[in-house]
């Protein structure tokens, strides 16, 4: 028996979230049986998406440039290039797999062969918003299924399609298997680390986190993002880094960054860019880590304010300072956030992720939204 085809397509193959969570999805369907294709690039070290077990990649000659007009254009050419590539490679048996707004062109050419189209949404933040506009017009028109991240990218992005669902990220069983062997913390943490995971962009507020950095000189600081080595040590000379805190390139390998943090934070810029989930603060409570992220937005769907962590814009500096303040200097009220964080983090099953997925591409019916549990208080938040 000839097995069900599925053609996903993806961008940019990096360490971000989007391709993590595609990497999570085509193993679960790779697992069932489906034979897969994915079309992707990997213009630097290998992302999330390289080296799939069970999934046949076909490279694609696409990458980020600094320069606005020389993106726009390779964007255009990806299109098109995408357009050609879906048209050889379907048929009107195959489900192309779109992860993201951006791989347009895809899905055009498989409504041609009349293929089935299924979305997997992470982004609402698209700039510029002709594009952004464009982008959605063309998924509205061919989209047979939508899936979202979260309720705030469904809401934010509303595309009339009659079938679609909110499908919550989860972490790989193996992520939480080895997190949930760390023992939770019964103090505060000493030297107490404060981690933050994100792109080299300022809108995900890194001149935020430096500033932060400055101003509490007695807590260390550490900063993941996701660039080369290279560009981390250019940016490090165009900026004053203070002593207390530690810069480093992306990493393929997130664990030992958990281990030493005692906080984890998002200070994504609300009125630039939302953040739609937020894979690393779902990783970083599933390590017990209590979490600061902005007060909006599907990360806002995850941290529960003043449970597992707190929900505080990125640029008010002295409530950063406070929240930062107490959970270093008050034991029980750390242990009571780390306590509930990793609680809540447990309600995103990696099982009921793979059954919404499987639901999804076996029957082409719209699957239930999965609402993870808010945890029962745990008491009320310690004076300071």
């Amino acid at each position: 028996m000839k097995k069900p085809h599925i053609l996903a397509v993806h961008l940019l193959n990096d360490r971000s979230g989007s391709p993590l969570v595609l990497r999570q999805s085509l193993e679960v369907l790779a697992d069932a049986g489906y034979a897969i294709d994915l079309l992707t690039a990997t213009p630097g070290a290998p992302g999330f998406l390289s080296d799939l077990p069970g999934v046949t990649t076909h490279a694609l000659a696409y990458h980020w440039s600094a320069s606005a007009w020389r993106t726009l254009l390779n964007f255009v050419l990806i299109q098109l290039l995408l357009f050609w590539k879906v048209l050889k490679m379907t048929t009107a048996d195959s489900t192309v797999y779109v992860n993201t707004l951006l791989p347009a062109g895809a899905a055009l050419a498989a409504r041609c062969r009349g293929a089935r189209v299924v979305y997997h949404l992470h982004e609402v933040s698209l700039r510029p918003a002709l594009l952004r506009r464009v982008l959605c017009a063309v998924a509205s028109r061919t989209a047979h299924q939508v899936l979202y991240v979260s309720e705030h990218v469904r809401t934010a992005l509303a595309l009339p399609v009659a079938r679609q669902a909110v499908v919550y990220n989860s972490l790989a069983p193996a992520f939480m298997a080895t997190a949930s062997r760390t023992p939770l913390p019964r103090r505060s943490p000493e030297p107490f680390v404060v981690l933050m995971a994100c792109s080299l962009r300022d809108y995900k507020g890194v001149p935020e986190f430096i500033a932060l950095a400055r101003t509490m000189p007695e807590l260390l600081f550490e900063l993941v993002l996701n660039a080369t080595p290279a560009a981390v040590a250019r940016y490090q000379d165009k900026v004053a880094v203070p002593n207390n805190l530690t810069l480093f390139p992306a990493a393929h390998d997130m664990h030992p960054h958990y281990h030493r943090a005692a906080v984890v934070v998002n200070l994504s810029r609300p009125d630039e860019w939302v953040e739609t989930f937020g894979m690393t603060v779902l990783e970083a409570m599933s390590y017990g880590r209590p979490v600061i992220v902005p007060p909006v937005g599907g990360v806002a769907e995850v941290n529960v304010h003043t449970h597992t962590g707190f929900a505080i814009n990125g640029r008010n500096l002295p409530a950063l300072q406070q929240a930062l303040g107490l959970l270093a200097n008050n034991s029980a009220c750390y242990v009571r956030m780390a306590t509930a964080a990793r609680q809540r983090a447990a309600a995103f099953a990696p099982g009921c992720f793979a059954g919404q997925v499987l639901a999804t591409f076996r029957a082409g019916q719209p699957v239930a939204a999965h609402l993870p549990l808010v945890p029962v208080a745990l008491g009320e938040l310690a004076e300071a």
